[in-house]
Protein backbone atom coordinates (compact mmCIF):
# COMPACT_ATOMS: atom_id res chain seq x y z
CA UNK A 1 0.00 0.00 0.00
CA UNK A 2 1.06 3.22 -1.10
CA UNK A 3 0.45 5.52 1.89
CA UNK A 4 2.24 8.62 1.44
CA UNK A 5 0.76 9.18 -1.75
CA UNK A 6 -2.77 9.72 -0.15
CA UNK A 7 -4.16 12.39 0.97
CA UNK A 8 -4.42 13.15 5.28
CA UNK A 9 -7.83 11.79 5.25
CA UNK A 10 -7.33 9.48 2.91
CA UNK A 11 -4.99 7.67 5.67
CA UNK A 12 -5.27 4.50 7.06
CA UNK A 13 -5.89 5.63 10.67
CA UNK A 14 -3.57 4.65 13.29
CA UNK A 15 -4.43 4.33 17.26
CA UNK A 16 -0.76 4.08 18.94
CA UNK A 17 -1.15 3.14 22.73
CA UNK A 18 2.18 3.66 24.62
CA UNK A 19 2.54 3.71 29.03
CA UNK A 20 6.50 4.05 28.96
CA UNK A 21 8.73 5.77 31.27
CA UNK A 22 11.61 7.70 30.22
CA UNK A 23 14.61 6.05 28.31
CA UNK A 24 15.49 4.15 24.99
CA UNK A 25 12.02 3.22 24.60
CA UNK A 26 10.40 6.38 24.62
CA UNK A 27 13.13 7.64 22.21
CA UNK A 28 12.27 4.63 19.78
CA UNK A 29 8.68 5.86 19.10
CA UNK A 30 8.90 9.15 19.50
CA UNK A 31 11.14 8.86 16.17
CA UNK A 32 9.21 5.92 14.56
CA UNK A 33 6.28 8.20 14.98
CA UNK A 34 7.47 11.07 13.63
CA UNK A 35 8.31 9.36 10.42
CA UNK A 36 4.96 7.34 10.32
CA UNK A 37 2.66 10.56 10.24
CA UNK A 38 3.41 10.60 6.23
CA UNK A 39 1.66 7.29 5.78
CA UNK A 40 -0.92 7.58 8.43
CA UNK A 41 -3.18 10.01 9.98
CA UNK A 42 -2.11 9.06 13.63
CA UNK A 43 -3.57 9.27 17.22
CA UNK A 44 -1.72 8.31 20.18
CA UNK A 45 -3.40 6.94 23.48
CA UNK A 46 -1.41 7.24 27.18
CA UNK A 47 -2.36 6.95 31.21
CA UNK A 48 -1.46 9.72 32.69
CA UNK A 49 1.96 8.99 34.34
CA UNK A 50 3.69 8.16 30.91
CA UNK A 51 6.59 10.05 30.46
CA UNK A 52 5.81 12.82 27.02
CA UNK A 53 6.65 11.84 24.17
CA UNK A 54 8.43 14.13 21.36
CA UNK A 55 6.02 14.30 18.43
CA UNK A 56 4.80 17.53 16.68
CA UNK A 57 1.35 18.98 17.52
CA UNK A 58 0.10 17.39 14.02
CA UNK A 59 -0.11 14.17 15.53
CA UNK A 60 -3.40 13.96 17.80
CA UNK A 61 -2.49 12.50 21.78
CA UNK A 62 -5.44 11.76 24.27
CA UNK A 63 -3.78 11.02 27.86
CA UNK A 64 -6.40 9.03 30.19
CA UNK A 65 -6.86 10.03 33.75
CA UNK A 66 -5.26 7.55 35.85
CA UNK A 67 -4.12 8.32 39.19
CA UNK A 68 -3.07 4.97 40.08
CA UNK A 69 -0.33 5.98 37.09
CA UNK A 70 1.79 8.01 40.12
CA UNK A 71 4.72 7.11 41.00
CA UNK A 72 4.74 5.27 44.39
CA UNK A 73 6.85 7.04 47.33
CA UNK A 74 8.14 7.16 50.85
CA UNK A 75 5.40 5.31 53.03
CA UNK A 76 3.38 4.17 50.55
CA UNK A 77 6.08 1.86 49.47
CA UNK A 78 5.42 0.07 52.60
CA UNK A 79 1.68 -0.59 51.03
CA UNK A 80 2.92 -1.62 47.71
CA UNK A 81 1.93 -5.68 47.96
CA UNK A 82 -1.53 -4.61 48.06
CA UNK A 83 -1.62 -0.83 46.04
CA UNK A 84 0.15 -2.46 43.34
CA UNK A 85 -2.20 -5.39 42.69
CA UNK A 86 -4.76 -2.62 42.66
CA UNK A 87 -3.08 -0.28 40.12
CA UNK A 88 -2.73 -3.36 37.48
CA UNK A 89 -6.93 -3.96 38.36
CA UNK A 90 -7.40 -0.12 37.43
CA UNK A 91 -5.02 -0.49 34.11
CA UNK A 92 -6.91 -3.39 32.99
CA UNK A 93 -10.73 -1.47 32.90
CA UNK A 94 -8.76 1.62 31.80
CA UNK A 95 -7.33 -0.31 28.88
CA UNK A 96 -10.72 -1.28 28.03
CA UNK A 97 -12.31 1.84 27.53
CA UNK A 98 -9.09 2.89 25.73
CA UNK A 99 -9.82 -0.29 23.73
CA UNK A 100 -13.37 0.49 22.88
CA UNK A 101 -12.39 4.06 22.06
CA UNK A 102 -9.77 2.54 19.31
CA UNK A 103 -12.14 0.15 17.86
CA UNK A 104 -14.60 2.59 17.19
CA UNK A 105 -12.40 5.33 15.51
CA UNK A 106 -9.38 3.55 14.16
CA UNK A 107 -8.10 1.02 11.44
CA UNK A 108 -5.03 -0.34 13.41
CA UNK A 109 -3.29 -0.51 16.46
CA UNK A 110 0.35 -0.09 17.42
CA UNK A 111 0.48 -0.51 20.83
CA UNK A 112 4.31 -0.18 22.96
CA UNK A 113 4.98 -1.50 26.25
CA UNK A 114 3.46 -0.50 29.44
CA UNK A 115 5.80 0.29 32.53
CA UNK A 116 3.41 -1.71 34.64
CA UNK A 117 2.85 -5.27 32.66
CA UNK A 118 5.43 -5.22 29.73
CA UNK A 119 2.34 -6.32 27.44
CA UNK A 120 -0.18 -3.70 28.11
CA UNK A 121 -4.30 -5.57 28.86
CA UNK A 122 -5.36 -2.82 25.99
CA UNK A 123 -4.21 -5.77 23.61
CA UNK A 124 -6.66 -8.26 24.88
CA UNK A 125 -9.97 -5.75 23.84
CA UNK A 126 -9.01 -4.39 20.43
CA UNK A 127 -10.82 -6.02 17.90
CA UNK A 128 -9.38 -4.08 14.83
CA UNK A 129 -5.63 -5.45 13.16
CA UNK A 130 -3.26 -4.95 16.49
CA UNK A 131 0.61 -5.01 16.09
CA UNK A 132 2.52 -5.03 19.65
CA UNK A 133 5.99 -3.85 19.76
CA UNK A 134 7.36 -5.53 22.27
CA UNK A 135 10.57 -3.60 23.76
CA UNK A 136 10.73 -5.95 26.77
CA UNK A 137 9.49 -8.72 28.52
CA UNK A 138 8.66 -8.72 31.98
CA UNK A 139 12.05 -9.01 33.02
CA UNK A 140 12.24 -9.24 36.74
CA UNK A 141 10.04 -12.65 36.53
CA UNK A 142 12.38 -13.93 33.52
CA UNK A 143 15.05 -12.51 34.27
CA UNK A 144 14.47 -12.61 38.41
CA UNK A 145 18.01 -13.87 39.30
CA UNK A 146 19.42 -10.73 37.51
CA UNK A 147 16.55 -8.56 37.89
CA UNK A 148 14.71 -8.06 41.26
CA UNK A 149 12.14 -5.07 42.79
CA UNK A 150 13.75 -5.88 46.30
CA UNK A 151 16.94 -7.05 48.22
CA UNK A 152 13.97 -7.89 51.12
CA UNK A 153 13.44 -11.44 50.73
CA UNK A 154 10.34 -11.46 53.00
CA UNK A 155 8.95 -8.60 50.91
CA UNK A 156 9.96 -10.31 47.79
CA UNK A 157 7.27 -13.01 49.47
CA UNK A 158 4.41 -10.86 49.75
CA UNK A 159 5.13 -9.44 46.00
CA UNK A 160 4.56 -13.38 44.75
CA UNK A 161 1.09 -12.91 44.03
CA UNK A 162 1.74 -9.66 42.08
CA UNK A 163 4.45 -11.15 40.04
CA UNK A 164 1.54 -14.32 39.37
CA UNK A 165 -0.87 -11.26 38.18
CA UNK A 166 1.64 -9.54 36.10
CA UNK A 167 2.42 -12.30 34.58
CA UNK A 168 -0.88 -13.94 33.37
CA UNK A 169 -1.77 -10.30 32.44
CA UNK A 170 1.53 -10.09 30.17
CA UNK A 171 0.85 -13.54 28.45
CA UNK A 172 -2.81 -13.02 28.22
CA UNK A 173 -2.46 -9.51 26.30
CA UNK A 174 0.94 -10.73 23.91
CA UNK A 175 -0.99 -13.77 22.63
CA UNK A 176 -3.81 -11.68 22.23
CA UNK A 177 -1.95 -9.27 19.53
CA UNK A 178 -2.43 -9.80 15.67
CA UNK A 179 1.53 -9.38 15.35
CA UNK A 180 4.48 -9.06 17.65
CA UNK A 181 7.24 -6.75 16.50
CA UNK A 182 10.72 -6.55 17.99
CA UNK A 183 13.98 -4.58 18.23
CA UNK A 184 16.82 -7.55 17.96
CA UNK A 185 17.20 -11.24 16.98
CA UNK A 186 17.70 -11.90 20.58
CA UNK A 187 14.44 -10.23 21.46
CA UNK A 188 12.86 -12.24 18.82
CA UNK A 189 14.43 -15.88 20.33
CA UNK A 190 13.55 -14.76 24.29
CA UNK A 191 9.65 -13.81 22.79
CA UNK A 192 9.70 -17.19 21.13
CA UNK A 193 11.32 -19.21 24.64
CA UNK A 194 8.78 -17.47 26.36
CA UNK A 195 5.21 -16.83 24.62
CA UNK A 196 5.82 -19.63 22.10
CA UNK A 197 5.12 -16.89 19.44
CA UNK A 198 6.75 -15.83 16.67
CA UNK A 199 7.88 -12.12 15.63
CA UNK A 200 9.47 -9.66 12.75
CA UNK A 201 12.57 -7.19 13.61
CA UNK A 202 12.12 -3.39 13.16
CA UNK A 203 15.78 -2.62 13.91
CA UNK A 204 15.50 0.88 14.86
CA UNK A 205 17.86 4.17 13.65
CA UNK A 206 19.24 7.19 15.35
CA UNK A 207 18.96 10.57 14.01
CA UNK A 208 22.08 11.29 12.22
CA UNK A 209 21.23 14.77 11.99
CA UNK A 210 21.02 15.53 15.46
CA UNK A 211 23.17 12.80 16.95
CA UNK A 212 25.98 14.58 14.75
CA UNK A 213 30.12 13.87 14.42
CA UNK A 214 32.21 17.65 14.89
CA UNK A 215 35.72 17.64 13.71
CA UNK A 216 38.42 18.78 15.51
CA UNK A 217 36.70 18.57 18.94
CA UNK A 218 39.55 18.22 21.73
CA UNK A 219 38.66 15.50 23.50
CA UNK A 220 38.74 14.27 27.49
CA UNK A 221 40.68 11.59 28.82
CA UNK A 222 37.43 10.39 30.02
CA UNK A 223 34.84 7.38 29.17
CA UNK A 224 31.42 6.76 29.50
CA UNK A 225 28.73 4.35 30.72
CA UNK A 226 25.48 5.13 30.41
CA UNK A 227 21.81 3.67 31.54
CA UNK A 228 19.58 3.73 34.56
CA UNK A 229 21.68 3.57 38.28
CA UNK A 230 20.35 -0.08 38.66
CA UNK A 231 22.22 -3.14 39.19
CA UNK A 232 21.94 -5.13 35.57
CA UNK A 233 23.20 -1.83 33.56
CA UNK A 234 26.61 -2.93 34.04
CA UNK A 235 27.94 0.47 35.56
CA UNK A 236 29.91 -1.59 38.45
CA UNK A 237 31.59 -4.02 35.38
CA UNK A 238 32.62 -0.56 34.09
CA UNK A 239 34.03 0.60 37.07
CA UNK A 240 35.60 -2.34 37.62
CA UNK A 241 37.10 -1.93 33.92
CA UNK A 242 38.28 1.39 34.35
CA UNK A 243 40.64 0.57 37.02
CA UNK A 244 42.30 -1.95 36.02
CA UNK A 245 43.79 0.27 33.51
CA UNK A 246 47.31 1.58 35.15
CA UNK A 247 46.92 4.58 37.18
CA UNK A 248 49.54 7.07 34.86
CA UNK A 249 46.83 6.80 31.66
CA UNK A 250 43.38 5.78 33.56
CA UNK A 251 40.79 7.82 32.09
CA UNK A 252 38.03 9.04 33.66
CA UNK A 253 34.64 7.70 33.88
CA UNK A 254 31.40 9.61 33.86
CA UNK A 255 28.08 7.82 34.42
CA UNK A 256 25.06 9.05 32.71
CA UNK A 257 21.24 7.82 34.03
CA UNK A 258 17.54 9.08 33.89
CA UNK A 259 16.77 6.74 36.79
CA UNK A 260 18.00 5.81 40.04
CA UNK A 261 17.66 2.12 41.89
CA UNK A 262 17.51 3.92 45.64
CA UNK A 263 20.67 3.71 47.22
CA UNK A 264 22.63 2.59 43.71
CA UNK A 265 24.49 6.10 42.83
CA UNK A 266 25.86 5.71 46.27
CA UNK A 267 26.86 2.45 46.09
CA UNK A 268 28.81 2.96 42.86
CA UNK A 269 30.52 6.08 44.46
CA UNK A 270 31.92 3.88 47.08
CA UNK A 271 32.95 1.04 44.53
CA UNK A 272 34.77 3.77 42.37
CA UNK A 273 36.69 5.92 45.29
CA UNK A 274 37.86 1.69 46.51
CA UNK A 275 38.90 0.92 42.74
CA UNK A 276 40.40 4.57 42.48
CA UNK A 277 38.49 5.43 40.15
CA UNK A 278 37.89 9.41 38.86
CA UNK A 279 33.99 8.77 39.17
CA UNK A 280 31.17 11.68 38.28
CA UNK A 281 27.45 10.45 38.26
CA UNK A 282 24.85 12.68 35.83
CA UNK A 283 21.64 12.23 36.37
CA UNK A 284 18.40 13.48 34.33
CA UNK A 285 20.50 15.52 31.78
CA UNK A 286 19.25 16.75 28.06
CA UNK A 287 19.81 15.03 25.06
CA UNK A 288 21.71 18.26 23.95
CA UNK A 289 24.09 17.94 27.13
CA UNK A 290 24.01 13.94 26.08
CA UNK A 291 25.41 14.22 22.24
CA UNK A 292 27.90 16.51 24.39
CA UNK A 293 29.33 14.08 26.41
CA UNK A 294 29.58 11.99 23.22
CA UNK A 295 31.59 14.29 21.67
CA UNK A 296 33.86 15.33 24.23
CA UNK A 297 34.88 12.14 25.90
CA UNK A 298 36.57 8.98 23.98
CA UNK A 299 35.08 5.88 24.53
CA UNK A 300 31.59 4.11 25.52
CA UNK A 301 31.28 1.87 27.55
CA UNK A 302 28.28 -1.05 27.19
CA UNK A 303 28.57 -3.92 30.03
CA UNK A 304 24.19 -3.82 30.33
CA UNK A 305 23.22 -7.37 30.95
CA UNK A 306 20.71 -8.78 27.97
CA UNK A 307 20.10 -5.07 26.98
CA UNK A 308 17.09 -5.73 24.76
CA UNK A 309 18.48 -3.58 22.35
CA UNK A 310 20.93 -0.74 22.81
CA UNK A 311 20.14 2.67 21.51
CA UNK A 312 23.35 3.82 23.21
CA UNK A 313 25.73 2.13 20.84
CA UNK A 314 23.68 3.92 17.92
CA UNK A 315 23.84 7.31 19.17
CA UNK A 316 27.82 7.00 20.50
CA UNK A 317 28.31 5.93 16.76
CA UNK A 318 26.77 8.56 14.91
CA UNK A 319 28.68 11.09 16.92
CA UNK A 320 32.10 9.63 16.36
CA UNK A 321 32.34 7.86 19.58
CA UNK A 322 34.28 4.65 19.72
CA UNK A 323 32.23 1.88 21.30
CA UNK A 324 33.10 -1.34 23.27
CA UNK A 325 30.23 -3.76 24.73
CA UNK A 326 29.79 -6.98 25.69
CA UNK A 327 28.99 -9.79 23.28
CA UNK A 328 25.02 -10.03 24.77
CA UNK A 329 21.44 -9.25 23.85
CA UNK A 330 21.16 -6.78 20.96
CA UNK A 331 24.28 -5.18 20.77
CA UNK A 332 25.39 -8.13 18.94
CA UNK A 333 22.60 -7.17 15.66
CA UNK A 334 24.32 -3.34 15.30
CA UNK A 335 28.46 -4.14 16.18
CA UNK A 336 30.34 -5.83 13.78
CA UNK A 337 33.54 -5.85 16.38
CA UNK A 338 36.80 -4.57 15.08
CA UNK A 339 34.67 -3.09 12.11
CA UNK A 340 32.44 0.00 13.70
CA UNK A 341 32.74 -1.07 17.60
CA UNK A 342 34.35 -3.37 19.62
CA UNK A 343 32.58 -6.56 21.38
CA UNK A 344 33.97 -8.61 24.18
CA UNK A 345 32.59 -11.27 26.86
CA UNK A 346 31.52 -10.11 30.02
CA UNK A 347 35.25 -10.01 31.19
CA UNK A 348 36.47 -6.52 32.64
CA UNK A 349 40.16 -7.69 32.19
CA UNK A 350 39.66 -8.74 28.38
CA UNK A 351 37.81 -5.30 28.55
CA UNK A 352 40.20 -3.41 29.90
CA UNK A 353 42.75 -4.04 27.42
CA UNK A 354 41.00 -3.47 24.49
CA UNK A 355 39.98 -0.16 26.18
CA UNK A 356 43.84 0.40 26.86
CA UNK A 357 44.64 -0.34 23.26
CA UNK A 358 41.68 1.88 22.13
CA UNK A 359 42.95 4.72 24.16
CA UNK A 360 46.63 4.44 23.06
CA UNK A 361 46.39 3.39 18.92
CA UNK A 362 44.82 6.49 17.45
CA UNK A 363 44.72 4.64 14.04
CA UNK A 364 42.65 1.70 15.50
CA UNK A 365 40.30 4.95 17.70
CA UNK A 366 40.31 6.51 14.17
CA UNK A 367 39.58 2.97 11.96
CA UNK A 368 36.67 2.09 14.81
CA UNK A 369 34.96 5.61 15.19
CA UNK A 370 34.76 6.32 11.23
CA UNK A 371 33.60 2.76 10.62
CA UNK A 372 30.78 3.62 13.74
CA UNK A 373 29.80 6.73 11.64
CA UNK A 374 29.07 4.85 8.24
CA UNK A 375 27.16 2.11 9.56
CA UNK A 376 24.87 4.66 11.25
CA UNK A 377 23.92 6.66 8.86
CA UNK A 378 24.02 4.02 6.11
CA UNK A 379 21.76 1.47 7.67
CA UNK A 380 20.48 2.55 10.68
CA UNK A 381 18.79 5.55 9.65
CA UNK A 382 15.36 6.58 11.65
CA UNK A 383 13.45 6.40 8.09
CA UNK A 384 14.98 2.92 7.82
CA UNK A 385 13.42 1.57 10.91
CA UNK A 386 10.22 3.65 10.37
CA UNK A 387 9.78 1.74 6.74
CA UNK A 388 10.25 -1.63 7.80
CA UNK A 389 7.53 -0.84 10.54
CA UNK A 390 5.83 0.53 7.88
CA UNK A 391 5.26 -1.96 5.69
CA UNK A 392 4.33 -4.23 8.47
CA UNK A 393 1.47 -2.07 9.28
CA UNK A 394 0.38 -1.43 5.99
CA UNK A 395 0.32 -5.18 5.56
CA UNK A 396 -2.38 -5.70 8.59
CA UNK A 397 -4.42 -2.00 7.19
CA UNK A 398 -8.00 -2.34 6.86
CA UNK A 399 -9.00 0.77 4.65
Amino acid sequence: METDSLSIKDRPRLAVFYNLPSGGGLNVASALLRELQRSFSITVHYPFGSSPLNIPETISAKEWPFREGRRIRGLRKLFAPFSLPARLRALDKLCMRIANEINSSSDIALVHNSMFVAAPPVLKYLTIPCIYFCYEFPRHIYEKDLIRRTGNGFFNLLLSPLRSMEKNMDRESAVNADSIVTLSSWMKRRINDIYDLDSSIVRPGVDTDFWNFEKNVVRKHMVLSIGALWPFKGHKMAIDVVSRIPSDTRPALSVIADREYPGYGVELERSAALKDVDLTLHRGISNEELSHYYKSCKAVLCCQHNEPYGLVPLEAMACGLPVIAVREGGFVDNIQSGENGILVKRNPAEMAELLSMLLIDQRLWKRVAEGGRRFVTQTRTVSSGAQSLREILSGIAVV
